[in-house]
């Protein structure tokens, strides 16, 4: 366990002294403070004429729905294109450099890199969403009230779906030593995941129950509704631990061809 904190800490160090990590942290706060803003904004603009918006009263407008539900299921837009950034460099970067060859040579084993690279990117990602919860200040701040349980869900649901596509991003940047096809790599896989929502709604019958249940975004959604379900659970548990174990049989693969 020592040697993977051990990896995990240079990772997690290395993304927030490369620039790659600084410039994901600001888009990551600029954009969702931008979703924040226009949220509230949008939610006082119909609080003060709810009638122009078909509302008979403003009371059957919920508050953590309307801009905490709403917020999370943007953020999960964002993910696409700044898990791409931020995984692009885990492997990829040390198989240009001819790192990886020599990390290879210490006493460490493919599934301590692995563990290691992944819980020090999970360290990353969780620094990022620990100021999130000053919104939360924010919001109680200007006179709103809102469901801690919602809320909490939206956190932890935001949370899963972000390790989830850490673990493909960090799988995608395991098969090549171009960072930049990692991104592009890991961003096709994700939008392909993506699609997966959109498709379940035009289809029908099997095809719609099959998609729905492929879907990260659908098994999402629940969370940010308020939904605590054991099968989303398991979906981002399995969804992650099989692009983990990807990952190892990639980097194993050094050994088919000696």
């Amino acid at each position: 366990m020592r040697k993977i904190l051990a990896i995990a800490r240079k990772e997690f160090s290395g993304c927030f002294h490369s620039w790659l990590g600084v410039l994901v942290a600001v888009l990551f706060f600029l954009i969702s403070g931008i979703f924040f803003v226009i949220l509230v904004l949008s939610y006082a603009k119909i609080s003060m004429n709810p009638q122009q918006y078909g509302l008979s009263n403003f009371s059957g407008i919920n508050q953590t729905q309307f801009i905490f539900g709403s917020f999370f299921t943007n953020l999960s837009i964002l993910l696409l294109f700044l898990v791409p950034i931020l995984t692009m460099r885990s492997f990829a970067e040390e198989r240009r450099q001819e790192t990886l060859e020599l990390l290879f040579t210490y006493p460490l084993s493919d599934f301590e890199i692995v563990a290691g690279k992944q819980l020090g990117i999970l360290g990353f990602f969780g620094a990022l969403l620990l100021p999130l919860s000053g919104y939360l200040g924010v919001f109680g701040w200007l006179g709103g009230e809102f469901d801690w349980g919602p809320v909490l869900l939206g956190f932890l649901g935001f949370g899963f779906l972000g390790a989830a596509y850490l673990a493909a991003g960090v799988f995608i940047s395991s098969l090549t030593k171009n960072p930049i096809l990692s991104a592009l790599g890991a961003f096709s896989i994700l939008l392909v995941f993506w699609i997966f929502d959109w498709v379940k709604d035009i289809a029908s019958g099997l095809w719609a129950r099959v998609f729905s249940e492929l879907s990260p975004l659908a098994h999402y959604r629940n969370f940010t509704l308020g939904i605590l379900d054991v099968q989303d659970l398991v979906y981002f548990g399995f969804f992650f631990f099989y692009f983990l174990s990807l990952t190892l049989r990639s980097i194993e693969t050094r050994n088919w061809k000696n």
